[in-house]
């Protein structure tokens, strides 16, 4: 896909100054020719973005309903409620639309304000690895014959090879991540805010979990009601 889109992007500079503000539309039209077929192909997109909007808040009020079984967030006893009618956590589902929506609205106050909560897919999808990686690179090192490895496995050398290869990949990425779009000129349009952002959300999660969480998240919790289910099934 990347190498279609270079080999039709033709003058970078009119795809970054269309009037539309998406440069993916101005590609579809110099590569088709056409206002028709560039309205198609971008209806096409825009499908696949509405699709996957579905299936990510979907799984987002899935991983919202577990983390607050587990007393993880505030007011979990009441959040973590299913529906008698529908056995959905609609709470869940009712608080991940919520903040999604918040979320979209900060555009119509800011753009840059917006464009620093979008640049944080980036920083955020890779620092959710680091902390996995960093615990099971210290197991595998200094406590190897605690890990209950599965039906395959690198082994340990290969294994601690690839997570140390994995945190210095995420430490470059993360890093040019935060640099901003443009080297001169910077503004408070065009500063890329993310490190900030970021870095604020590291430091609430912190405060969140010694402050207030810390004598209250037992999870993850087990259901053992589920287990013995799937035991007899087996």
């Amino acid at each position: 896909m990347l190498i279609a889109i270079l080999f039709y992007v033709g003058d970078i500079d009119n795809a970054l100054s269309t009037p539309t503000g998406f440069p993916f539309i101005e590609i579809f039209k110099e590569a088709v020719k056409s206002n028709g077929g560039a309205t198609a192909l971008t209806s096409i997109v825009l499908s696949l973005m509405i699709f996957a909007t579905i299936e990510v808040l979907a799984a987002a009020s899935r991983m919202t309903w577990a983390f607050v079984c587990d007393n993880g967030l505030p007011g979990s006893r009441f959040i973590s409620q299913v529906n008698p009618r529908t056995k959905l956590p609609l709470y869940s589902v009712a608080l991940s639309v919520l903040i999604t929506l918040l979320l979209g609205l900060i555009n119509n106050g800011s753009s840059a304000a917006f464009n620093a909560v979008a640049s944080l897919v980036v920083s955020g999808y890779l620092g959710s690895y680091t902390l996995p990686i960093i615990l099971i690179l210290h197991k595998k090192i200094y406590h190897p014959s605690s890990i209950h490895y599965g039906p395959w496995t690198l082994g340990r050398r290969l294994g601690i090879f690839c997570n140390i290869f994995g945190l210095l990949w995420i430490a470059i990425v993360m890093t040019f991540s935060f640099f901003p779009s443009v080297r001169t000129d910077l503004t408070l349009e065009t500063m890329n805010w993310s490190c900030l952002l970021w870095g604020g959300t590291m430091i609430v999660g912190v405060v969140s979990y010694f402050g207030y969480l810390r004598g209250r998240y037992n999870g993850p919790i087990v259901e053992t009601d589920i287990i013995e289910q799937v035991g007899h099934r087996v």
